[in-house]
């Protein structure tokens, strides 16, 4: 027996799947995540006489899913197949499709200002601000929930003046990779001030003496100056800054304070990470003797003809200096020249002024006596005697 037109089997691939009700998800503030929901498709088994088989293709059939009333998270839609009249359809494959669904979601997030390029050499760029200072952030839960940072990107190349842009937010999750929202992010005016700089000494102030019997050798600050940045005009009245007053009454030892910097109302100080600290070198006070002999002094206005009898090494002067410890043990005799003024002396003994004088720092210098007893003689004239070369011109060989 022969069978003219058997039934027989196929399988029709890659039938497009709609989405039946997806407005209507997304009317109730839902979205279907599938990256490929655009994109479904099934395959479908078939049974039909050969001469029905030869005839249909998969554009004869429709295959859909229905996500009406589908709430947040993971649901299984059934697949649903319409084909021809006639054509016996089994369970396509696969007979179901697995729809996650999130809620569609908002925050609100900090602005973060981020800079392209650098200004001029010499200027400061302050921290930016924008205006909005935050943005919402509207998308599905995990989307939104992986948002960590909002920034806003504004090109600062050569600026010498604060720059002002309107720029877009952009959306960053935590491996600083951009994400993008359901609905798009507003841009924002974006504002970087840029100020020129200078350096400025920084100014000691400090009060009080120290206890009696002592004195102060030195006061410095570290840092002595620091770089400022500011407005033009505030920056052109700035001539030294100045800090908190230190009182070292009655000290007796080195006193080293930090100290706050006063009047720094819009100034910008910058690489400056502690307060300035001040030192004050305090030292005892304490005495020294030397002795300078005749031929240890200098003598000015000498007339020609006389010179200083230096014989007479009794004539001696003590000069006591008085100052700090470390002052006076560092000071030598070389450090002080005792002078005396020979204008109208006479042959014999006079009696002349003298005085000293140092480039060093001391509290006092005080000469044992005010004149000195100095006797002129006559100058020893060593006359020039001249050696005459003998004429070797004609002498015979």
């Amino acid at each position: 027996m022969v069978q003219t037109n058997p039934i027989l089997g196929d399988t029709i691939t890659n039938v497009p799947v709609t989405i039946k009700n997806l407005s209507a998800l997304e009317s109730s503030n839902m979205i279907l995540m599938n990256v490929d929901k655009d994109n479904l498709t099934v395959n479908v088994k078939v049974r039909g006489t050969s001469e029905q088989l030869n005839k249909i293709n998969k554009s004869d059939f429709s295959a859909y899913i229905d996500v009406l009333g589908f709430g947040e998270g993971t649901r299984n839609a059934k697949v649903e197949i319409i084909g021809p009249n006639g054509i016996e359809i089994a369970d396509p494959y696969p007979s179901q499709i697995a729809c996650v669904v999130e809620s569609i979601i908002s925050k609100v997030m900090d602005v973060s200002v981020q800079y392209e390029g650098s200004q001029s050499e010499e200027y400061y760029r302050a921290e930016g601000t924008s205006n909005p200072s935050s943005v919402k952030v509207t998308g599905p839960r995990s989307i939104v929930d992986s948002a960590k940072s909002a920034i806003a990107t504004i090109n600062v190349d050569g600026a010498k003046n604060t720059v002002v842009k309107t720029v877009p937010v952009r959306i960053y999750n935590g491996t600083d990779t951009e994400i993008f929202m359901s609905v798009p992010t507003d841009n924002v005016e974006v504002s970087a001030p840029i100020y020129p700089t200078k350096y400025v000494n920084i100014k000691p102030n400090v009060a009080g003496e120290p206890l009696a019997g002592y004195e102060i050798s030195d006061i410095t600050v570290n840092p002595s100056k620091v770089k400022i940045a500011a407005r033009q005009d505030i920056l052109d009245a700035i001539k030294e800054l100045e800090i908190e007053g230190l009182d070292i009454t009655d000290a007796y030892h080195n006193v080293l304070s930090s100290r706050k910097i006063l009047n720094d109302n819009g100034l910008i100080i910058l690489g400056l990470e502690d307060d300035p600290v001040v030192n004050v070198s305090i030292e005892k006070i304490i005495q020294k003797d030397l002795t300078y002999k005749l031929d240890e002094m200098e003598f000015t206005n000498l007339k020609e003809g006389y010179e200083v009898n230096l014989e007479n090494l009794n004539n001696l002067v003590t000069v006591t200096i008085t100052g700090t410890t470390s002052a006076v043990n560092k000071f030598a005799k070389s450090d002080l020249q005792i002078s005396a003024d020979l204008s109208g002396t006479v042959l014999g003994k006079n009696q002349v002024k003298i005085k000293s004088v140092t480039d060093k720092t001391l509290k006092s210098v005080l000469l044992s006596t005010d004149t000195i007893e100095v006797e002129l003689i006559e100058s020893k004239i060593v006359p020039d005697v001249e050696t005459e070369t003998p004429n070797t011109e004609n002498v015979a060989e």
